[in-house]
């Protein structure tokens, strides 16, 4: 089913989001388009791209849709620790932000 859901970290409780279909990809597009698009309240500092382990092109592209939705001054690419990645596995990438 290519299914690969989103775990939302929300005021210290983890919890299954969306659950996206299709390739890695178009499913990382509509991620990022989806947590940023339309949103006046973020806080423009800095945005980290965090990953286990994903393919540099696919951070690539990541890196410019963020770009092309909004204008954070600094975007940090970052690995996830043993936890997340030992848990989420390979190919898990999360985009990290704070809100004004």
């Amino acid at each position: 089913l290519k299914l690969k859901p989103c775990i939302e970290l929300k005021d210290g409780t983890m919890s299954v989001g969306k659950k996206y279909r299709g390739s890695l990809l178009n499913v990382q597009m509509e991620y990022v388009t989806a947590k940023l698009q339309g949103k006046d309240n973020l806080d423009p500092a800095r945005i980290f791209i965090t990953h286990s382990g994903i393919d540099s092109s696919i951070i690539e592209a990541v890196e410019r849709k963020i770009r092309e939705l909004y204008s954070f001054r600094e975007i940090l690419i970052t690995r996830a620790g043993c936890t997340i990645s030992s848990h989420c596995g390979p190919n898990t990438l999360g985009i990290l932000f704070m809100y004004q």
